[in-house]
């Protein structure tokens, strides 16, 4: 008899992951966009933004920003986000019967499953923290800083329907897992470069990694398989962990003129981009033991963890022991260029000593094209194309079109709204407004993320910032 798992414990499994989610919903969110016009209006700003806004989404448009001085006073973002978990679905699976179909808290258990996407529920979480004074632009010319946090986790599709409908026969099931944060330091200077009717923009960025905790998406697999002679699996995670690096990153731009209230832009933000650790970096002199103090595991260690399940039948699971038929072990190490050594009996000195190698996180690019037409006495509206090459962190795969409005009741009130649609995050909702009063501008917005009202949306985005703008 072959060994399977499925479940006899009613909606038991069901409020289970539903916790588990509810839980993980708090600590995961979208890489929300760092500006409070920006995050109003959905991100459609590429061919609109002025200023020390321009980082992060055209530099070229320096070139048609007001000549005076605007700088960054202070600020934040930060973003909640999922593609699975609303308050209206928690209400709604949460202490349902998925197994009596007469039960008045009857749930089809099939539609549950189906609404899960293909990659599995992925989580993601951001911050950006411009730091004070230190982000300032003047006429062609400006210089950015900030701190930014990215998570980006989940759990894969296959590990619900294990919990949910027990191992099916034939078929593999996939527990890879994409899981990773990563927080840096990004200090950057932009320069426009005016011709004619358009000008070309580049921002040239140092980046200081602060930390990284991931699993390594190169060695990293698990699987379970069930076929007629048992239960099959194996698994190999690698959790690498770091602190302190640094690297470089390259924006470039594109603007034009406007000519009849229109305008047009075009960027490539993170057209080169990573950060390799494990080598010299001003983190690690500065406040390398401080971060150090938060990670899971002593300086330059990983984690490895494996598994091994090999012909695993209902009688042997009843005869043996369970430490003899599922092999597991996780064990601290370290990577060198000749491979990985546990590290249980290395000292700490030993371990600061030895000759690691370094790996690379590479930062994820954006394309951005868009165009706006401003109507005078009314405001401004805009149009943007957006994709990334790869799903991680902030970037999605496949086009993601935003619009905005920026309408102007009063010369120092404007008010926002914008929607994007499209790519993995499928739905975007931003409002926001601002206060400008002399040289002092205060700006504010928040975005629903997967849904359009609150008791629907999958995840919240919120931005202020204090802008000097003479």
């Amino acid at each position: 008899m072959t060994l399977t798992t499925k479940s006899s414990m009613g909606s038991r499994p069901y409020e289970a992951v539903l916790m588990l989610l509810a839980g993980l919903g708090w600590l995961g969110a979208q890489g929300p966009t760092p500006d409070p016009r920006a995050l109003g209006m959905a991100g459609a700003v590429t061919s609109i933004v002025e200023g020390i806004h321009v980082v992060g989404y055209n530099p070229a448009r320096l070139a048609y920003s007001p000549e005076g001085l605007s700088m960054n006073l202070g600020g934040i973002t930060l973003g909640l986000v999922n593609n699975f978990l609303s308050v209206s679905n928690y209400n709604r699976f949460n202490g349902a019967d998925f197994i009596d179909t007469t039960a008045s808290e009857y749930e089809d258990k099939q539609k549950f499953l189906d609404d899960i996407p293909r990659e599995g529920i992925r989580f993601k979480t951001s911050m950006h923290l411009p730091i004070p004074i230190l982000n300032w632009a003047r006429g062609t010319t400006a210089f950015s800083s900030e701190v930014v946090v990215f998570g980006d986790m989940g759990l894969p599709k296959a590990l619900v329907l294990l919990l949910m409908e027990g191992n099916p026969i034939g078929q593999e099931l996939d527990l890879a897992l994409e899981n990773e944060v990563i927080g840096a330091a990004e200090w950057g200077f932009s320069f426009s470069v005016p011709l004619e009717n358009v000008a070309f923009g580049f921002t040239l960025k140092y980046l200081q990694g602060l930390f990284y905790l991931g699993v390594d998406p190169d060695t990293s697999f698990g699987y379970l398989r069930t076929e007629a002679t048992g239960l099959q699996g194996e698994g190999r995670y690698l959790i690498r962990q770091a602190v302190g690096g640094s690297g470089l990153g390259l924006d470039l731009g594109f603007a034009t003129r406007e000519i009849d209230g229109f305008q047009m832009g075009i960027s490539l933000i993170n057209a080169l981009g990573s950060i390799r650790w494990h080598g010299p970096s001003i983190t690690k002199d500065i406040m390398g033991d401080f971060l150090q103090g938060f990670m899971p595991w002593r300086e330059n260690e990983y984690y490895l963890y494996t598994y091994s399940i090999k012909d695993v039948t209902l009688e042997r699971f009843q005869e043996a022991s369970t430490d003899s038929i599922f092999q597991k072990k996780g064990i601290t190490v370290v990577e060198t260029e000749t491979g990985l050594i546990p590290s249980d009996s290395l000292t700490n000195s030993q371990l600061k000593e030895i000759n690691l190698r370094p790996f690379v996180t590479d930062y994820p690019a954006l394309f951005r094209l868009g165009i706006s037409k401003r109507f005078e006495g009314v405001g401004t509206a805009s149009v943007d194309l957006t994709t990334g090459f790869q799903d991680r962190l902030w970037a999605s795969r496949g086009w993601q079109l935003a619009v905005g409005v920026e309408l102007f009741p009063t010369p120092s009130f404007p008010i926002r709204m914008g929607l994007r649609y499209g790519g993995r995050n499928q739905q975007q909702l931003g409002i926001g407004f601002g206060v400008h009063l002399g040289v002092i501008h205060f700006d504010a917005a928040m975005a629903f993320h997967n849904g359009l009202w609150l008791h629907t949306t999958k995840g919240l985005s919120l931005a202020l910032g204090f802008t000097f703008v003479r």
